[in-house]
Order: structure tokens, then C-alpha cells, then sequence
């Protein structure tokens, strides 16, 4: 498991000329979605501006719509994209140093339909876990700040489904840190992991603040961090068992 690299990708601006990066299809996982060319609305006062004596190209931008398409032959899922886009110096284009750099178009993608998954869900994740993740994936390029948030109250999802209780004996909801620290001390085993808790707990709570400025490149890392904890909690143990299996046959485990 591991987030998908193409999302940080899209994080950033796409230069015009360049290949778009291709995330894994949100239907079936195994294929890549490819992005054909963008489709640009200057904005109104982008156009107006042009008429003005001392107009740049710099001063172009405007929206854009994208479509997208699994490229697994079993399964074509369309994605559709939107975005602003804005007019600047090529980056990573070649060009004629004696003519000086072109003019790209860069586009900022704010949101995907459907949704990428931000990060893998194990199979073996409450139900509660993966509607979670999926909230924290639909608004991670449009609000990063409220996707940060959905992280941490996936981690709150996960510490209910471990029978954490939500408010205490006061009848007062308990904070995310208190529900964590009671299921780290439940187990010597869990102390690893309550750190990547914590780590995404901190993150959601930047996110919550009224001047958030949480980036999604930000958001990702912090899913990372969450996509660990995942990993050690419903991975670990099968692929313990199975080294356990090796073992005890001193090489592969043909048992039908």
C-alpha cells in the first residue's frame, strides 16, 4: 500500500506540452486513467484586460474542464476534472534561449469526479474507515484544509469501531487526543502506531482553523502517515501469519 505518486503530481500546476500524470482508476485499482487535452474559458476579466495598453500573456487565466479515462480495457471509468488555468513563463519546456522563454499555459486542478482515493483502504478496514477516507478524498484538491479534517476524523471512526467511546464519563464529547491515548494504552503493542495517530490528528486540527493554509501536497503527506497506521493494524498480522506458514514448512506453503 502506499499513496499513489501521480496525486502529488497533480498537486502542482501542469505545464501545457506535457504529459499529465495518470492515477490510479478510483473504479478498479488496476488501471491507469489518461487525461486527453484541456478544454480553456478565458475569464472574463482576463479578456478585458487584454485591450489594455501595457497587456502580458502573464495576465491570462481563466477555468478549464479535463475528461479522463481508465485505460484498463475491462473497465473505461470516466473521470472529469476542472480547474483554473493561468499563462506564465515555460518551465520544462525547451526553447530558444536567443528568443527567450515561450509562454505555457499551467493548469491547477480543484476538483475530480469521481473522486482519486487519496490512499489505499485495506479490505479488512471497518466500513467506517473507508467512508472516511473517501470524504477526505472528494474535496482534496478543492479544500485541503477540510480534507485534512476528514483524516482525522477517520482516525475518530476507526477508535469507535474499537469501542472508544466518544464522550466521557461526564457526558462531554472527549478530544481525539484522550480517545487515542486510551487505545494506545490498551495495548504495549500500539504505541507506533498511536504516533502516526496523533501525527494526523495534528494536521486535521491545522485544517479546522478559520486560516487554514494547509496545502494538498500537505494533506497527502499527512495520508501517508495514516496509510502506515493502516498498513501495521490490518496488514501486519496476515503478513506475520504467513511468514509464520514459510517458517514452519522451511519454504513456500503448498498445503491446499
Amino acid at each position: 500500500m502506499a499513496v499513489d505518486p501521480a496525486l502529488f503530481e497533480l498537486a502542482k500546476p501542469v505545464e501545457e506540452g506535457l504529459a499529465w500524470p495518470r492515477p490510479a482508476c478510483p473504479n478498479c485499482q488496476s488501471g491507469y486513467v489518461g487525461f486527453a487535452e484541456p478544454t480553456k474559458d478565458e475569464s472574463h476579466s482576463s479578456a478585458s484586460a487584454r485591450t489594455h495598453w501595457a497587456w502580458d500573456p502573464e495576465w491570462i487565466n481563466g477555468t478549464f474542464v479535463v475528461r479522463g479515462q481508465c485505460e484498463n480495457p475491462d473497465c473505461k471509468q470516466a473521470v472529469h476534472g476542472t480547474g483554473d488555468y493561468r499563462v506564465d513563463y515555460a518551465r520544462k519546456r525547451e526553447y530558444d534561449e536567443n528568443e527567450g522563454p515561450p509562454y505555457s499555459t499551467f493548469y491547477s486542478v480543484t476538483h475530480l469526479h469521481p473522486p482519486m482515493l487519496l490512499m489505499p483502504i485495506p479490505k479488512s478496514a471497518p466500513e467506517e474507515v473507508r467512508e472516511g477516507v473517501l470524504r477526505a478524498s472528494r474535496v482534496l484538491f478543492a479544500d485541503p484544509g477540510l480534507a485534512a479534517t476528514a483524516l482525522r476524523a477517520t482516525v475518530e471512526l476507526f477508535l469507535t469501531s474499537e469501542g472508544i467511546s466518544t464522550v466521557g464519563t461526564n457526558g462531554q464529547f472527549r478530544s481525539a487526543h484522550s480517545r487515542i491515548t486510551e487505545w494506545m494504552n490498551a495495548d504495549p503493542s500500539r504505541p507506533s502506531v498511536a504516533d502516526l495517530f496523533f501525527a494526523v490528528k495534528w494536521l486535521g486540527n491545522a485544517g479546522t482553523h478559520e486560516d487554514s493554509d494547509l496545502t494538498t501536497i500537505e494533506v497527502l503527506d499527512g495520508a501517508r502517515v495514516l496509510d502506515e497506521a493502516f498498513h501495521r493494524l490490518f496488514l501486519g498480522a496476515d503478513i506475520d501469519k504467513h511468514a509464520q506458514t514459510i517458517n514452519a514448512a522451511k519454504g513456500p506453503n503448498r498445503t491446499p
